[in-house]
C-alpha cells in the first residue's frame, strides 16, 4: 500500500462535519452564560474586523498567499480575547462540551467519514483544526475513540479559549512539529487549509469551497486532488 504508515491529518469543520460547528459551539456557550452578550454580537464584531483588515501583502504567488492568510492572525486572536473577556464559556464543563458534540454528531457528520477513518490505522490519525475545543471535536468523533493527544486544536480550559492554531500557517507549523519524517496525507475543505494541502505529500480537497477552488486555479495547484465525498478518499489512501 503506497500510503502505509503515512500520517492521515484531517481538518475538522466542514471536512469531517457538513457545516462549520464553531458557531454552534459559541451559541452553546452563550446559551449557558449568565453574563455573556448575545452570540450575534461576537459574530458581528469578528466580521467587522475581518472586513476592515487590509493586508499589505499582494498574493501574486503561492508563498505570498500563505503570508496573506497568516496576516489575519491578529483578527482571530482579538476575537478569542473578546469572547474570553465576556466569559462566554465560563459555565461549560468538558463533559458538557463532549456530550453536546456527541448529540450533534448524529446529524452533522459527513457521510461515511467515520467508516473511512475507522478503516485507517487509528494510531496514524491526527486532527488539526482551528476549532476552539478538543472536547467538542472528541465528542463528534466519539465512535473513533481517539485519544486527546491526537487532537491538535485550540482548547477551552477553565472557561477560556486557549489559542494555539488560528491560521493556515499555524496548522502547517503544527504538522511540521508532529510528522516525524512520516509522509503526510492532509484532507481539508477551505482556504484555511491551503498551506497544509500544498505542503502535504498527498493533499486532498473535499467539497467545492469557492475561495479554495479559485486559489487552486489561480496558482496552478495541479498536485491537489479534489473529491466530493469520503468514499473517494478511502479509494485514494487505501490503494
Amino acid at each position: 500500500m503506497r500510503w502505509k504508515n503515512a500520517l492521515l491529518i484531517v481538518d475538522f469543520d466542514k471536512t469531517i462535519t457538513i457545516k462549520d460547528t464553531i458557531a454552534l459551539l459559541g451559541q452553546f456557550g452563550a446559551d449557558h452564560s449568565t453574563v455573556s452578550k448575545p452570540w450575534s454580537y461576537f459574530t458581528q464584531a469578528y466580521l467587522n474586523d475581518y472586513r476592515q483588515h487590509q493586508s499589505n501583502i499582494n498574493p501574486h504567488n503561492i508563498q505570498s498567499m500563505f503570508q496573506h492568510l497568516h496576516s489575519y492572525k491578529p483578527i482571530e486572536l482579538a476575537s478569542i480575547e473578546r469572547i474570553n473577556h465576556a466569559k462566554v464559556f465560563q459555565s461549560l464543563t468538558s463533559d458538557m462540551l463532549f456530550n453536546k458534540a456527541k448529540e450533534y454528531s448524529q446529524t452533522l457528520l459527513q457521510p461515511d467519514v467515520i467508516s473511512v477513518l475507522q478503516s485507517y490505522p487509528k494510531s496514524d490519525i491526527r486532527i488539526v483544526s482551528v476549532n476552539w475545543s478538543k472536547d467538542w471535536i472528541l465528542g463528534f468523533l466519539h465512535s473513533l475513540n481517539l485519544s486527546r493527544h491526537q487532537i491538535y486544536a485550540n482548547d477551552i480550559q477553565s472557561g477560556h479559549i486557549v489559542p494555539s492554531i488560528v491560521t493556515s500557517g499555524d496548522k502547517q507549523q503544527t504538522i511540521e512539529n508532529i510528522k516525524n519524517d512520516k509522509k503526510v496525507i492532509y484532507v481539508g475543505d477551505s482556504l484555511g487549509d491551503l498551506e497544509p494541502l500544498v505542503k502535504a505529500d498527498l493533499g486532498i480537497v473535499i467539497g467545492q469551497d469557492p475561495s479554495l477552488i479559485q486559489a487552486i486555479h489561480d496558482y496552478g495547484l495541479d498536485n491537489l486532488y479534489c473529491v466530493d465525498h469520503w468514499l473517494q478518499i478511502k479509494e485514494m489512501i487505501m490503494s
